[in-house]
């Protein structure tokens, strides 16, 4: 009894309940209004919260994983002005129900540094196409691991993270041709730490 509640709870955290799907698209939907309120980087953190993940701004010491702890914190910042503006630096995701449309929220983050995305199981090839375009010349650490939705031909758009120093890849058993993707990264991005244990 105790493993069906808890394989349940973890179903309700990721939004993976079948019928359930419009849930996962709501919490991943991109509220353009609510980008112009608030601006890209406070935008992309309720997104990655509301989703389960955690975050980290440049200007704020603590990480935020309670919804209403960062809205709390946040609401009483004026995005308006200067020093209230406040970037988002670090994305953790694991478990989370994260999907690759989701990841249009990365559109305008000018300071993210590192994102680490773990056992998100709806991320999909779209989401790294969408951070590829956006953050790809400035992101500093990308760490994939687990996300089943995740294949060779996501992972081709990895050659537009130019600026990364440490790229991890682990366990993504939907990517085939392993050492021909491989062979690509490493001549794409010869600059980068590239851990491939797919």
């Amino acid at each position: 009894m105790r493993k069906m509640q808890e394989k349940f709870v973890l179903a309700l955290g990721q939004h993976n309940i079948p019928g359930l799907r419009w849930v996962l698209e709501g919490f991943n939907y991109y509220d353009i209004q609510r980008v112009k309120e608030v601006g890209a980087d406070r935008a992309a953190a309720e997104w990655i919260v509301r989703c389960g993940g955690k975050i980290k701004f440049s200007q704020i010491d603590e990480s935020f994983e309670d919804y209403n702890c960062l809205v709390k914190r946040t609401a009483q910042l004026d995005p308006r002005l200067p020093e209230d503006n406040v970037t988002l630096e670090t994305i953790r995701a694991e478990d989370a129900s994260i999907t690759g449309f989701g990841c249009r929220h990365f559109e305008n983050l000018s300071a993210i540094k590192n994102v680490y995305f773990i056992r998100c199981k709806n991320l999909h090839d779209f989401g790294l196409e969408y951070m590829g375009q956006h953050v790809g010349n400035h992101l500093k650490t990308l760490h994939l691991e687990e996300c089943r939705r995740i294949t060779e031909f996501g992972l081709e758009h990895l050659s537009k993270f130019t600026a990364l120093d440490k790229l991890i890849l682990r366990n993504l058993k939907s990517v085939h041709g392993k050492e021909k993707v491989e062979q690509k990264l490493r001549g794409a991005l010869p600059k980068t730490d590239i851990q491939f244990e797919v």
